[in-house]
């Protein structure tokens, strides 16, 4: 590359090229990499590496989340105003669509990871796990069940937290 060409890109700030983005980068390198991941070893295992690192994150975002006086965990209702809030942050339009004493039900009908989660629903253990963990890890159980996913070619997401065990019901369960 010659000198001026040179000065040109590294002059140049983050978003290089038309809608390009670090965001969209990402975005695009996580719904790849799911989708290799799903094609060589299967959803199944695909979704458990998936669902490890969403662990992983859920428990940071719940010690987070934990330090901030205006997000307390005590009731479902908080615990709801922390996902949503959550999902808010990364771009996701999920919403609070009831919230008893037993369960919280959530619906959306933006993904995070835009267009790329369709047909890799290896991702949606991301909000399964997120969603879990700081569930769990303020109440000491959780159990989360996606009923609907736009990964799975749903017009939205519906993703059911309950708060109490319940033997007849779907979903991951999760312990503090």
């Amino acid at each position: 590359m010659d000198r001026s060409m040179k000065d040109t890109v590294s002059s140049q700030p983050e978003a290089e090229g038309p809608g390009l983005t670090r965001d969209v980068f990402f975005a695009d390198m996580i719904g790849e990499l799911a989708g290799a991941l799903e094609e060589v070893i299967g959803l199944e295992d695909a979704a458990g590496f998936v669902a490890m690192v969403g662990n992983r994150i859920g428990d940071d975002l719940s010690d987070l989340y934990a330090g901030l006086p205006d997000f307390p965990s005590e009731t479902p209702e908080d615990i709801g105003r922390i996902c949503v809030d959550l999902k808010e942050k990364i771009s996701g339009t999920f919403a609070l669509e009831e919230a008893t004493e037993d369960r919280l039900i959530f619906t959306n009908c933006d993904c995070p990871f835009g267009k790329r989660v369709e047909g890799r629903p290896s991702l949606c253990m991301m909000t399964t796990n997120v969603f879990g963990r700081i569930a769990a890890n303020a109440t000491g159980y959780a159990r989360v069940h996606v009923s609907e996913s736009i990964a799975a070619g749903h017009a939205r997401c519906r993703v059911e937290l309950g708060l109490k065990p319940d033997e007849s019901a779907n979903g991951h369960e999760f312990f503090r």
